[in-house]
């Protein structure tokens, strides 16, 4: 903020200094003028009284009188004497200043409008820029430390305020999805709880059944045979818990919400390329996009872009850097849009598990990641009415995504 200030009081300064140096300039031209114009009308008078004329002082700019010499004559003005051809001396009365008032008037205005639009276009980049990122600076880092609470100023100016605008709606996103997983959390536990309590019956009756059998407690076949399905039935209720819990961890943990929409193929499309081409091309992966006929698809617009930035990120991560292929093909109503990258060594059994939640295939265990691109894709195309699906062909891994058209 210190700097801002003493960077505003340098450009005031700055065009003060040339306010007073044009102003000074303004004065020596005026002055070199003056001196030069009232001698030039003195050599003029003095050369027309040589030839025998006399003449008049109004066709003159610096002259003010031409009358016969008289020495009694008293005046304030400065003259000078000048010889006729007949001999008769001739008082001219002259003045050697000008009145330059208008032009500094003139420049000083100028001057004067100039300071008065820098320092508005100033206090505009002030309230509508610097202002508002002011109000925001900490922003950033109190969301990176939790706090979803921080309220966000609106700002209605059209720039700024949809900057403003995505951050608050960045903010509610990041607190609603807090407030949903703390939700889910509390569930969970409250659910585990209470099937930890539950596994406890069945497993101290097989515990009962065991100490029975193990002390040789049943003095009959049939008894022993009734503790053997006691036991096998216990079994059964504590697969039956274990099965709910693995369901239960299972379950869709993302809040995936899509809009129903429409947009057109080849608007996401180019920003797939503007996104990607020079990153390619920096790690030297041949990108190509084949020829397509663009088309309109259902679904949400910023979604569908979603699913392919995961798709080729993917192609980036775990291909071979060689080439990066984006084809399409048409099946009744549906577009294929198909992202292929060489250098697959990922086993074709995998292939089944690759779109579960937090699986990682054994050609991913030098990459970081989560396990959860793949799994995210299938959940957004499945939202928008589509499918993905993968397979591998030789070295080639090829994920492609049915988008329903519209």
């Amino acid at each position: 903020m210190q700097k801002r200030k003493w960077a505003i009081i340098l450009i005031f300064l700055l065009e003060v200094m040339l306010a007073v140096g044009s102003n000074l300039l303004l004065l020596h031209v005026q002055s070199s003028e003056r001196d030069r114009g009232y001698r030039v009308d003195l050599g003029r008078v003095r050369q027309s009284l040589e030839q025998g004329m006399i003449p008049k002082a109004d066709s003159f700019s610096y002259i003010t009188d031409i009358s016969v010499y008289d020495p009694e004559q008293i005046t304030n003005e400065e003259y000078t004497i000048f010889p006729a051809r007949d001999g008769t001396l001739y008082r001219i009365t002259y003045r050697n200043k000008a009145d330059g008032t208008p032009a500094i008037i003139i420049l000083n205005v100028v001057w004067g409008l100039v300071i008065l639009l820098t320092a508005g276009i100033l206090f505009y980049i002030y309230r509508k820029v610097l202002r508002p990122f002011r109000d925001i600076a900490e922003l950033p880092l109190e969301l990176s430390k939790g706090n979803l609470t921080i309220p966000v100023k609106e700002e209605k100016d059209r720039y700024f305020g949809r900057f403003l605008w995505g951050m608050d709606m960045l903010r509610d996103k990041l607190e609603s999805d807090k407030n949903d997983r703390l939700a889910m959390e509390q569930e969970k536990k409250t659910l585990i709880l209470t099937m930890s309590h539950d596994i406890k019956t069945p497993l101290s009756a097989i515990k009962l059944y065991n100490r029975a059998l193990s002390e040789d407690l049943y003095d009959s076949d049939e008894k022993k045979r009734e503790a053997y399905q006691g036991i096998d039935r216990n079994l059964k209720e504590l697969e039956k818990y274990i099965e709910e819990i693995q369901s239960t961890a299972r379950e869709d943990f993302l809040q995936i919400a899509v809009s129903d929409g429409e947009w057109y193929l080849e608007e996401v499309m180019n920003d797939i390329e503007r996104l990607y081409k020079e990153k390619a091309a920096e790690r030297r992966t041949e990108f190509e996009i084949e020829p397509y006929q663009n088309c309109l698809i259902k679904g949400d617009r910023e979604r569908g872009l979603e699913v392919m930035q995961n798709l080729m990120e993917n192609a980036l991560k775990y291909g071979d850097g060689r080439s990066i292929r984006i084809s399409f093909s048409d099946e009744e109503d549906c577009r294929l849009v198909t992202v292929s990258n060489t250098g697959c060594d990922l086993p074709e059994r995998e292939l089944p598990n690759i779109f579960d939640s937090f699986y990682r295939g054994s050609n991913a265990e030098k990459q970081k990641g989560s396990g959860l691109g793949l799994y995210i894709c299938r959940k957004l195309m499945q939202a928008m009415d589509g499918e993905v699906f993968a397979e591998v062909k030789g070295d080639v891994f090829a994920v492609t995504a049915v988008f329903r058209k519209r």
